[in-house]
């Protein structure tokens, strides 16, 4: 027995503190073929990630792997169909929190992979689930990877682009313009020149990302990681520490029995913490949700209440009819006070609901025409896809304008509504924002004042909440870069003419601004960008031919919803202080 020589090894639970490559999209599209075309393992000889022949998925948990790049090691996560999916059971939640659990040091890209074939709404339904989970600014940092192609469309790439439809072209362009093709290893197995360029190709997309992707969530779940890891190790120590006074005191196989109780202590102390790890990004991710639905909910809440008094409006005028009907003859004869105190009560409940009626329609119309998305004025520029630079009062429907500018690529996206065009039968508060370009020319932007534009950290902000020599917004450079300069000067002004539109991105650059689409509204891109996904997938059915001064009855609805919920938010707030 004293021949016998006892190591001890330290408790194993965590990664090192790579970035990771995530690998997402619909179940059976190929993401774990392509993390094994990456990684150089075999489908079919020990692969590192399980490949199904069938249509139902074999990754069921999410698997990783490190994979390197040059000189960089990454931690490349193969995603079970966590995010296309609606159903947020306990099962979906904990897989994206183990998802989340391996991102901690960072996203260096997201593998968007999906078949060579139609957009359909189910992969945008993932791009907007994927926003909810890690945030606007995780697109960023996506490649769009089609897998599934045939020989011509794997060797040809321009033939392959050519047959791309309006809504993969405007997909493409919102993940800057970065896609690659994964490669059928049964047509173009490994040695193959076609099969390296192609993996060659998205592996020079993913090291031109600028940084990683960090948010709040990933943010904590690192510190609260590290944090765990710190006591792990304390452990290891103390407890090396003790075995190697009880082996000089008591002997190895006493010193080593007590070492073998106390890590397995210690390993379900680490284990503990683990869950308690996921525990807390579910909780994070629940709270997300939660704050996403009340948001939703309060829309429906502010229609409902529209509705409600309408509808006593509309029950109670016909009971008034019924019984004036009934009663006519009898109040002609008799003049019966009774009745007519009756009749009298329920009209005069008929003209207050008339009159509530008719405020919040007179209001509506104020907020229709005072404070409608996206409102510029007339004479602002952008840039066409052709390059082509024109002002606002010559756009359709239709174009594609210069929506953000991300990695150095620029980024087109499609008008698909024009809200409203023309002019106003009043005027309208505008700011006007004077800055310094980077190559030190002035440059202005007219918009409401109530208009969104993004600063430097990418938040959103009330055009009439910029801060000269305080706040500093981006704008476009000769370099194909967004440049952070200060706000100079912000003046007001009164205009009766402007335009509302709305892009597939939710943005645009005016006068070398980037803007939000939105106007007066949450200050939530995301939000806003959920809002209207009914409009922006029905103009994919159906495009808008809407360009007038009348505003489009969506954005009408929207308007006179928000209206009402932050008029009631205000009396709600006026009975509590009273």
């Amino acid at each position: 027995m004293a021949d016998v020589i006892f190591e001890p090894k330290p408790i194993k639970l965590s990664s090192p503190n790579a970035t990771a490559i995530l690998l997402i999209g619909k179940t059976g599209c190929g993401k774990s073929t392509l993390g094994n075309l990456l990684l150089k393992t075999s489908k079919n000889e020990n692969p590192t990630f399980n490949v199904s022949n069938s249509f139902s998925s074999v990754t069921k948990k999410a698997d990783f792997a490190f994979f390197q790049i040059e000189n960089e090691i990454y931690n490349i996560v193969d995603t079970p169909g966590i995010f296309d999916t609606d159903d947020l059971n306990e099962v979906v939640l904990e897989e994206i929190a183990r998802t989340i659990q391996k991102c901690i040091y960072g996203i260096k890209a997201i593998l968007f992979v999906f078949e060579a074939k139609r957009y359909t709404k189910e992969q945008a339904e993932m791009v907007d689930r994927i926003k909810l989970f890690l945030g606007d600014e995780a697109l960023q940092y996506m490649i769009t990877v089609f897998s599934h192609c045939d020989k011509k469309q794997t060797e040809d790439l321009e033939h392959f682009k050519k047959s791309w439809n309006q809504p993969i072209k405007a997909f493409v362009n919102s993940m800057g313009n970065r896609w690659a093709i994964s490669p059928n290893p049964d047509i173009f197995p490994p040695d193959n020149l076609v099969h390296q360029q192609r993996l060659g190709e998205l592996k020079n997309h993913i090291i031109s990302i600028n940084g990683v992707y960090t948010n709040e969530l990933l943010e904590n779940a690192r510190k609260e990681q590290e944090e765990n890891a710190r006591i792990l190790r304390e452990a290891e120590e103390k407890r090396q520490r003790e075995y190697d006074e009880l082996k000089r005191k008591e002997g190895e196989a006493i010193a080593w029995a007590k070492y073998v109780e106390k890590k397995a202590e210690d390993e379900k102390k680490a284990n503990e913490k683990h869950n308690e790890e996921l525990k807390n990004i579910k909780k994070s991710l629940l709270e997300q949700i939660n704050d996403l639905k009340k948001e939703m909910g309060k829309l429906a809440e502010v229609n409902e209440i529209l509705s409600n008094d309408r509808a006593n409006y509309e029950k109670l005028k016909k009971e008034y009819e019924r019984k004036a009907d009934e009663n006519y003859e009898k109040l002609k004869k008799e003049s019966d006070e009774k009745h007519n105190e009756e009749l009298k009560s329920l009209l005069d409940q008929i003209n207050h609901l008339s009159m509530r009626i008719a405020d919040t329609a007179n209001r509506r119309e104020t907020i229709i025409y005072r404070d409608s998305g996206g409102c510029f004025g007339l004479e602002t520029q952008i840039k066409l896809e052709s390059g082509r630079i024109i002002q606002m009062s010559e756009l359709q429907t239709g174009d594609r304008v210069l929506s953000n500018i991300r990695n150095g690529i620029a980024e087109y996206s499609e008008v698909y509504l024009i809200a409203h065009i023309g002019k106003l039968e009043h005027e309208e508060e505008f700011a006007r924002v004077s800055f310094t370009r980077p190559d030190g020319s002035k440059g202005q932007l007219r918009l409401t004042i109530t208009h969104y534009v993004f600063d430097e950290n990418l938040s959103i902000k009330f055009a009439k909440d910029l801060r000269p020599g305080e706040t500093k917004i981006l704008v476009s450079d000769d370099n194909n870069k967004l440049v952070p300069v200060f706000v100079d000067d912000v003046t007001t002004e009164l205009h009766d003419k402007y335009i509302s539109f709305y892009t597939r991105a939710g943005s645009v650059i005016a006068n070398g601004v980037l803007c939000s689409c939105y106007d007066q509204c949450p200050p939530s891109q995301t939000f806003m960008d959920m809002v209207f996904l009914p409009v922006r997938w029905w103009t994919y059915i159906i495009p808008s031919t809407h360009r007038g001064e009348r505003l489009h009855p969506y954005v009408r609805f929207l308007e006179m919803a928000y209206l009402l919920f932050t008029n009631s938010m205000e009396k709600g707030k006026r009975l509590i202080e009273n």
